[in-house]
């Protein structure tokens, strides 16, 4: 579904506040700053595809910033994709400074503050990607974050017009086809990606490969509701404090990927017209979920939404779905 906002009929007095408002509502809790002296004006169309939220916005120059205590109210976890088009602008993360200009373009992550600086008007396209679905295709994006990419190279320059297309497709385009180009602009921007970092430090080649078997072990037995921390670091003969420590290299946990796999499992179930049929419960269950309370509680902070209302979403036209 389209939405689109535009200051254009709000008045000049109010237009700050209407702004910060629909900037949070679209992406995450943040401040918007606008100098006193500027005629602002603003323009914003977005657009969900799949798990992707595109977003074309036309705005004046204005200050951006998340800060701890944006992040504690909204600990959402996204990574946002800026594509500039038009105007000069910076974004502040992590100790680095990307500067991007017309044909850049730049990875910031919701989970740690940043800033961005609009000198002026300008015209980005902005992608709103959930971590972990980044996070499966490329590790390390912490390393990744306010480096600018820009379209003088082939990959970044293939990765930034593939994305910005994204922003034109519309509902006319088939739920499937929507998601197969949401998948594959995942893919090309984790390429980008991965092309940018290199000479940048890494962990070592032999905990990245371990980390991965990690990885593997955890959605080959997901279906096992005794899959631990203990059982797994059992399984391979080390212990539970260095599994840990790998699952660090990408800031996070085990038991925090385990719950993000397991979620996602069961969301892709929930999708899925081949298990239209299934109980909500079975699916859960196949997912390594015992206690359907502690499910119900941690699929709706989750995904925003019961479980029964995202298959609803997800299979319109679905009559009776089991619960």
């Amino acid at each position: 579904m389209l939405t689109r906002f535009d200051t254009g009929a709000i008045r000049p007095h109010e237009r700050q506040a209407f702004w910060q408002e629909v900037v949070c509502a679209t992406f995450v809790p943040l401040e918007c700053r606008i100098g006193a002296q500027v005629a602002f004006d603003g323009q914003l169309c977005a657009h969900d595809l799949e798990m992707l939220r595109v977003v074309d916005i036309r705005a004046s120059g204005q200050l951006v910033r998340r800060d701890r205590h944006c992040i504690a109210r909204s600990p959402d976890e996204y990574v946002l994709v800026n594509l500039a088009h038009a105007g000069c602008s910076q974004l502040i993360q992590d100790g680095r400074e990307a500067v991007l200009d017309q044909g850049d373009f730049a990875i910031y992550d919701t989970r740690q503050p940043y800033e961005l600086r609009f000198s002026g008007d300008f015209r980005q396209t902005v992608l709103q990607v959930p971590h972990q679905a980044l996070r499966e295709r490329i590790s390390n994006i912490e390393r990744l974050t306010a480096l600018t990419l820009s379209r003088k190279d082939p990959v970044a320059c293939l990765a930034f017009d593939y994305l910005s297309g994204l922003a034109r497709l519309d509902d006319s385009v088939s739920s499937e086809s929507r998601r197969r180009l949401s998948h594959q602009g995942l893919d090309l921007l984790a390429t980008a990606l991965a092309e940018r970092g290199r000479g940048i430090a890494q962990p070592s080649a032999r905990r990245t490969a371990l980390l991965y078997r990690l990885k593997d072990h955890v959605r080959a037995n997901l279906a096992d509701s005794e899959l631990s921390l203990a059982s797994v670091a059992g399984t391979f003969g080390i212990t539970p404090r260095y599994v840990n420590s790998l699952f660090q290299d990408e800031q996070t946990s085990f038991g925090r990927f385990l719950l993000d796999i397991r979620l996602q499992a069961c969301a892709d179930q929930l999708g899925s017209l081949s298990q239209r049929t299934a109980l909500i419960s079975t699916l859960a269950y196949r997912a390594g979920f015992t206690d359907m309370a502690y499910f119900s509680r941690v699929f709706k902070a989750r995904f925003g939404c019961s479980a029964r209302d995202f298959r609803h979403a997800t299979l319109p036209g679905l009559d009776g779905p089991p619960d």
